[in-house]
């Protein structure tokens, strides 16, 4: 994305031109298709000034590959790969606890607020952090911040084998929040940075999926070397799996950070507000369920719940590409909608589930519209600013999660005191249908227009 007459060019340094993002072979060579894209990219950001031409992000954006004009900008470079992987490896160390710290938290004395507290209180330092490391990231210490994330997470993890009390758990959780504030901000920011502008939401699709893809895997796992082998394994082997995440990033070659000294120091994108509010209404679905499933489950005899989390890893990862693909063609609210409808017909399907295959089928349901929602406004949020604050869109979506880990965890917990475990998952799934009539009009009003284009 480009300011009004700036071109967004990545700043590479001589000697990199097996990681420009261009497919070999055919056509202009890599640097005459480069600034010809450049060129384009500025025409439009200039069509951009003039309001007849501003377009609403509810409109369908022409796809660049039907054109045919010149050769589609590669997506899978291998610094984007290795972002992602670090992405599945950082991720996994911390879902492999999101099934088994409820249990754990209640064999060691805790009450059901204080699971609320201890689950989602960590997102207190992430919310304090994120926003300062999202311009971090836009002044080019990306890959930094990455580094120092995963280890603070490592640390703060394997230090839970030695807590035997809520507070010292607290305290761990907050040391992990620090980790994710760091790590997940500087990620995305760096996905939205590699991935070539006609491709970004695919580009997002395929990030988001990475974080699926450890929420498929390892909460299930989690709960299996729980039974196995205790609580303090569970610990260890998802430390162990932080510090192997350190070797698959370090070779990431990031690009040079296109700040500038005029951009200022703004910590918010503003206008990256909006889509994180409506994507907060989901943060809040996941958080009933990382925090109240594991009870809700026993309460109804639905198995083992880590299940839920594979099946609806498995939805997320399967819309996500999809979802990222369909909205660089036809507008990010166009995938959006559809995705939180998903979410809230699975929030309540989750509160009705009264077996293990009706659980299975609200997971999917929520997996999808996890995928789609996140794909579609994470790329919304990054296209309403300008391409020197990307980080901070980034960061300022991220936010989300950070909120409603802390006010939803804490929020949902005096709900089930005060009425049941299974009106956690029916406020849920209201609060999604709130977020969804919001979106509709706000896109019908026009007040979705973008600032900026590629």
């Amino acid at each position: 994305m480009r300011q009004a007459g700036v071109a967004a060019t990545h700043r590479k340094p001589s000697g990199h031109s097996d990681r420009s993002g261009y497919d070999s072979g055919g056509g202009l060579a890599a640097p005459q298709r480069y600034h010809a894209a450049a060129s384009a990219g500025e025409r439009c950001a200039e069509s951009m000034t003039n309001p007849v031409t501003r377009r609403s992000e509810g409109s369908a954006t022409p796809d660049p590959r039907a054109s045919g004009a010149e050769p589609q900008p590669r997506l899978w470079t291998l610094d984007f790969t290795l972002n992602a992987l670090g992405t599945v490896g950082f991720f996994g160390s911390f879902f492999y606890l999101v099934s088994v710290l409820p249990e754990y938290i209640d064999s060691i004395g805790g009450e059901k607020w204080q699971i609320g507290v201890i689950v989602g209180g960590f997102g207190i330092v992430p919310m304090v952090l994120r926003p300062f490391v999202g311009r971090w990231s836009d002044r080019g210490h990306r890959k930094r911040l990455q580094r120092i994330g995963i280890l603070t997470m490592a640390v703060a993890t394997v230090l839970m084998v030695l807590s035997e009390d809520v507070i010292s758990l607290f305290v761990l959780r907050v040391g992990q929040g620090v980790g994710m504030a760091l790590f997940p901000t500087a990620a995305a920011s760096l996905a939205a940075e590699l991935a070539p502008a006609p491709r970004r939401g695919e580009g997002l699709g395929y990030y988001g999926m990475a974080t699926s893809s450890a929420q498929m895997i390892t909460p299930a796992l989690g709960v299996v070397i729980a039974g196995l082998w205790g609580f303090d394994a569970v610990f260890i082997v998802a430390a162990s799996t932080s510090l192997a995440t350190l070797l698959v990033v370090q070779p990431i070659d990031e690009p040079a950070s296109d700040a500038r000294p005029e951009d200022g120091s703004a910590l918010i994108a503003r206008r990256a507000v909006f889509p994180m509010l409506i994507f907060l209404s989901v943060t809040f679905s996941i958080v009933a369920a990382s925090a109240f499933l594991p009870l809700h489950g026993d309460d109804r005899g639905l198995g083992n719940v880590g299940l839920f989390f594979l099946v609806s890893g498995a939805g997320a990862i399967v819309v996500r590409p999809v979802a990222g693909r369909v909205s660089d063609r036809l507008g990010r609210v166009a995938v959006a909608v559809p995705g939180l409808l998903l979410a809230c017909t699975g929030m309540c399907l989750v509160a009705l589930a009264q077996s293990p295959p009706m659980l299975w089928f609200a997971a999917a349901l929520v997996g999808l519209g996890l995928g789609a929602s996140h794909t579609s406004l994470l790329s919304l949020a990054v296209d309403r600013v300008p391409v020197s604050e990307k980080g901070r869109a980034a960061a300022v979506l991220q936010l989300a999660w950070d909120i409603g880990g802390l006010t939803g965890a804490v929020a949902l917990g005096v709900v089930a005191t005060l009425l049941s475990v299974v009106s956690v998952f029916w406020t849920a799934g209201a609060l999604v249908l709130v977020a969804l009539v919001t979106l509709l009009a706000a896109s019908m009003r026009g007040r979705l227009a973008l600032t900026a284009a590629d």
